[in-house]
């Protein structure tokens, strides 16, 4: 319950209201921030695996996650990361390479989100099929760092449902794969060069 409530004090919020006569729309901007007690890491360190270790930051701190109706939700740092998700990352006890593995992850996932995906056009397969072989270099990256291969898949589950987590973004992540629908894709050999 403590860390709980530290964790809702932490959270910042940024109220910005619509400066025009017409009704005033309130636009919320969340920006999370996990404190790390030393209970909490603690807790982090005894979790078996990486996945284990977001389930428990799930389950601890699911009301930080954005539910706004922006697809792409917040992003103060532009670093292509949803800032809740990159608080639960942060919050991880991972080695950087790892760290920065994951946040490589949750940056391509997100990339799906910043685009219109409603007309099967050639434009927007070339697109999405140009997103989806960058994962290729994510799966890589996850084995060069040293993830276990099923701690790789569940993770990926883990970060997907984090990051598509309103209908609206699970709507526009289903019209980005679905223009994916007869692609085949390689598997890329475990190399640094595929880390960002």
């Amino acid at each position: 319950m403590k860390n709980w409530l530290v964790c809702t004090i932490s959270v910042i919020l940024i109220v910005g209201c619509n400066e025009s006569n017409e009704s005033s729309a309130e636009q919320l901007v969340v920006i999370s921030n996990i404190e790390k007690t030393p209970e909490l890491v603690a807790e982090l360190k005894a979790q078996e695996t990486i996945d284990d270790q977001l389930r428990l930051l799930y389950d601890r701190f699911e009301p930080l996650l954005d539910r706004s109706e922006s697809l792409t939700g917040t992003d103060v740092n532009n670093d292509g990361i949803r800032d809740d998700i990159e608080a639960f990352i942060d919050a991880l006890e991972v080695t950087e390479p790892v760290r920065k593995a994951l946040k490589q992850e949750a940056r391509q996932a997100q990339e799906s989100l910043y685009h219109d995906w409603a007309e099967k056009t050639d434009a927007n397969i070339r697109k999405a099929l140009g997103i989806a072989d960058r994962y290729g270099k994510v799966l890589a990256c996850k084995e060069f760092v040293g993830i276990p291969v099923r701690d790789r898949t569940n993770t990926a589950s883990t970060l997907d449902a984090l990051t598509y987590n309103t209908k609206a973004r699970t709507m526009a992540y289903l019209a980005y794969n679905h223009l994916l629908d007869g692609s085949v894709s390689t598997l890329l050999d475990a190399e640094a060069h595929y880390c960002e």
